[in-house]
């Protein structure tokens, strides 16, 4: 049985390493023994990837590709695997990877197979399959099958293209102008300097493949934008071939990804076929956009994981609430595996869906509030001042303010009412006298859950006050606060001496003035 409490992380598969990929692998070109191009077998295990570049940190359009993935693995007992794309040489950032992990591995997510977690199927970044020889031997073989060419148009000819393409209000598209060059036009082209791409020569009417989520797929050809670049002119493979051969070599199973994907799955549909590939399952995943309404990118300015970690957000909560777009009636309160089980990709919906930040501080509320004290007293014991009270103390602290909070940030304010300092309050003037006749007949300690009970009867009886005038000077006076938690409850963690204290400091600060 799942539990059913608590932020339960995924078990760990055991990794066994090896030198060598795995024996049932069908090794491509094998006149080449050096080759590293494999052809995926059919796996019994489901295998599903997430591959982002390491270009900055984490953000929530990340989470909405990872989470699908991880959970799908998770639910089917597959191995979920991280590589990073790391072709972008300009924008990569030399501590992203690290992050980027930690926030996988905080988040309850980490990857079976990894950098960090190594695997049979490495390395899992791109440069280093590049240096391998891992695309150089698929672009050998769309080579000889006719199916890659090399492109030598300059950027300010496909500039000049799209201008007259825009001026007959047609797509950008390129035209396929270099498809069919002579050698001798190719040595030409070489001579003027001209550094050529690779392309990948698109063929057919029409492609067509099965999406979980979206169904039956069709692309007409012609409206592709042209024979895709795969191979840049630095020699870098682009995604739409390193994707492919990545995916082949590490026996993925299931693509798992944003529908802004979906004419890239098109062409790499007949990159998968050159290359002897079996199609792995599709599956689509609708746009994310922020709370107006923009498709949400790290470079909007969207929320990124170490930023919702340091306001406060709980991993269960963030992983919940980011699961739960684009369904109507998933839970958002669940454990990792109860969500994970719970999780139905074929039902996910098609429209696309938007990240609320205001609701995700709702579902962080509502996760913080059914969290018991022995899965809470780690975050609690961040606070120094908690820590050093006794483990009973702590408990009963958690008790009595778990109902008020709505993100961990605030543990540090309730931890400075009931057992640090806060300033005096200031209250209005008719108020001065009833904290002095409160002062006179604040009781002595120790404190129970019956003594602020006690008090205000006395108070009530000897004021004439009642309701919001005889209990809201006591709480500003002592908590600096005009809500929070039933006071019968902090009063005793409080204790007398700073109770004493409070109210003589609203008095001190009202003769002051």
């Amino acid at each position: 049985m799942l539990p059913q409490k608590g932020w339960f992380f995924p078990q760990k598969v055991k990794i066994f390493r090896k030198s060598t990929f795995h024996q049932t692998s069908l090794i491509l070109f094998a006149e080449k023994p050096k080759t590293r191009y494999i052809c995926r077998m059919n796996s019994p295990t489901p295998r599903v990837r997430f591959a982002p570049s390491p270009t900055g940190k984490m953000h929530v359009g990340h989470l909405r590709a990872a989470i699908p993935n991880a959970l799908y693995a998770l639910k089917n007992k597959g191995v979920f695997i991280l590589r990073f794309e790391d072709t972008d040489l300009e924008r990569n950032v030399a501590e992203a990877e690290n992050a980027l992990l930690d926030d996988l591995e905080w988040l309850g997510l980490a990857p079976q197979e990894s950098v960090r977690h190594g695997g049979d199927f490495g390395p899992y970044r791109t440069m280093e399959r590049a240096k391998r020889g891992d695309y150089t031997q698929a672009i050998e073989k769309l080579m000889e099958m006719g199916r890659a060419y090399e492109c030598f148009v300059s950027q300010d000819e496909l500039d000049v293209m799209r201008k007259i393409q825009r001026n007959r209000n047609e797509p950008p598209r390129y035209d396929n102008r270099h498809r069919d060059l002579s050698e001798k036009e190719k040595e030409a082209f070489r001579a003027e300097g001209r550094q050529p791409v690779i392309r990948f020569k698109l063929e057919g009417e029409a492609i067509e493949f099965k999406d979980v989520i979206r169904g039956d797929v069709r692309f007409e050809v012609q409206h592709l934008g042209g024979d895709p670049v795969i191979v840049r002119s630095n020699g870098v493979p682009l995604f739409t071939l390193g994707g492919v051969v990545d995916d082949i070599n590490q026996k993925i199973t299931h693509v798992i990804r944003g529908e802004d994907h979906v004419a890239n799955t098109a062409i790499q549909v007949q990159i998968f076929q050159c290359l002897g590939g079996g199609l792995p399952v599709f599956a689509h995943t609708p746009m994310l956009l922020d709370k107006e309404g923009h498709k949400f990118s790290k470079r909007r300015g969207s929320a990124s994981v170490h930023d919702l970690r340091e306001a406060g957000y709980l991993p269960q909560a963030i992983v919940g609430y980011m699961a739960s777009l684009g369904f109507s009636d998933l839970p958002q309160e669940l454990t990792l595996h109860s969500l994970a089980e719970a999780y139905p990709l074929e039902g996910m919906g098609r429209a696309a869906v938007r990240f609320d930040e205001d609701q995700l501080a709702r579902t962080n509320m509502h996760v913080l509030h059914g969290l018991s004290f022995a899965e809470a007293k780690d975050f609690l014991r961040q606070e120094e001042v908690v820590l050093r009270q006794p483990e009973a103390a702590q408990e009963a602290f958690w008790q009595a303010i778990c109902g008020n909070i709505g993100r961990l940030a605030e543990i540090g304010d309730y931890a400075a009412i009931c057992f640090g300092n806060i300033g005096p309050s200031t209250l209005p003037a008719e108020d001065i006298e009833y904290i002095s006749q409160a002062l006179e007949t604040l009781p002595t300690g120790p404190y129970t859950q019956e003594t602020w009970g006690a008090w205000v009867s006395v108070l009530k009886e000897k004021t004439g006050r009642k309701g919001k005038q005889l209990f809201m000077p006591l709480r500003r006076s002592l908590t600096g606060q005009s809500h929070g938690p039933e006071l019968a409850d902090i009063l005793p963690l409080m204790g007398e001496e700073k109770a004493r204290e409070r109210l003589a400091a609203v008095e001190k600060a009202e003769a002051a003035a």
